[in-house]
């Protein structure tokens, strides 16, 4: 993606990416569009990645841009985004409803963006035209309610930032995932190592993180149940560390179903540091924890992945509060 956008910068510009992610605790979702993970009713075109979702730690409560904030940030870095298309009238709100339930059945990508296109008060193509990269196949809408000020800032974004031409388009990219997977079908490990070379060292410096150190393994693997528990009963040295340890402790305490994973980190083993994985096993965890978020207003939220965002509806209403469903299609 970088190699396509940015052309010969592309190296030193995802380096400072990486360091701006870091530097401002930055997460960025992303739905990774490849026929090696499944046709989805359709052997897409083209592998290509579009950005769901960017999130931001910072100093206190876990924040999500708004669609705005995210068509923005990937202006300037020139990462990819879906059509996005704003509905802030009741007038325009109302015709969104009505096309979505003459089309959820039959709709294709044309019939479904040469509508939405009409009614919508902003429309904001995507980075990558459907057509090309995926097919007349469309998986679905997601819709998300948003303020009302987003008509304006939506505006003001686009004013300003324009899309940027690919400067690396033409060039030589390297081979194409189809191709490297093809090449190593037989060996599951030897295909993965031959992805994260084929990526180079900015996108994945070490690949110890896939591969493991094999003297350092058994530990790992012993260590999982008391490092949650030391996690949990000792004392935070910062902020972020206080709320994650109540929202583990909840999620235990209440007997959700998830898992808490903790892996040495490979890359720093000197020190033992550790990572941890969360996993969260059921969908219900989030309803079942939203009801413990009105008893504690000081509880950080315990978000659903997105996934399957093949078109991105940003909908909102003039009347009282904007009300729409959470997932089309």
């Amino acid at each position: 993606m970088f190699h396509e956008a940015w052309g010969k910068e592309a190296p030193q510009i995802q380096a400072e990416f990486n360091d701006y992610l870091q530097k401002n605790r930055i997460n960025i979702s992303m739905e990774l569009v490849t026929a090696e993970l499944g046709d989805h009713g359709q052997r897409p075109k083209d592998d290509y990645a579009v950005v769901t979702a960017v999130t931001e730690l910072g100093h206190g409560k876990p924040k999500f841009y708004s669609t705005p904030d995210v068509i923005a940030f990937c202006r300037k870095w020139r990462l990819s985004t879906n059509n996005v298309w704003l509905f802030s009238t009741r007038k325009s709100a109302t015709s969104f409803f009505v096309a979505y339930d003459a089309l959820c059945e039959v709709g294709t990508a044309t019939l479904v963006c040469e509508a939405l296109d009409k009614i919508a008060d902003i429309s904001v193509p995507g980075s990558k035209d459907h057509l090309k990269v995926q097919g007349e196949i469309l998986e679905g809408l997601v819709a998300r309610i948003v303020t009302h000020q987003s008509s304006d800032q939506m505006k003001e974004v686009l004013r300003s930032l324009s899309q940027a031409p690919l400067h690396g388009v033409e060039s030589d990219l390297g081979p194409s995932l189809r191709e490297i997977c093809a090449a190593n079908r037989s060996d599951e490990k030897q295909k993965i190592k031959a992805v994260l070379e084929n990526v180079r060292s900015s996108m994945c410096p070490d690949h110890s993180d896939w591969f493991g150190n094999s003297s350092l393994d058994a530990q790992s693997r012993n260590t999982d149940k008391s490092l949650v528990t030391y996690f949990l009963e000792a004392h935070p040295t910062d902020y972020a560390t206080k709320k994650l340890q109540e929202m583990f402790r909840l999620m235990k305490q209440r007997h959700f179903p998830a898992a808490f994973k903790c892996y040495l980190n490979y890359q720093n083993v000197d020190s033992l540091s550790y990572k941890m994985v969360i996993h969260v096993r059921n969908d219900s965890i989030c309803k079942h924890y939203q009801q413990e978020m009105r008893k504690n207003q000081g509880l950080w939220p315990l978000y659903r992945g997105k996934m399957d965002d093949t078109t991105t509806t940003t909908t909102t209403t003039t009347t009282t509060k904007p009300l729409v469903p959470n997932k089309l299609g």
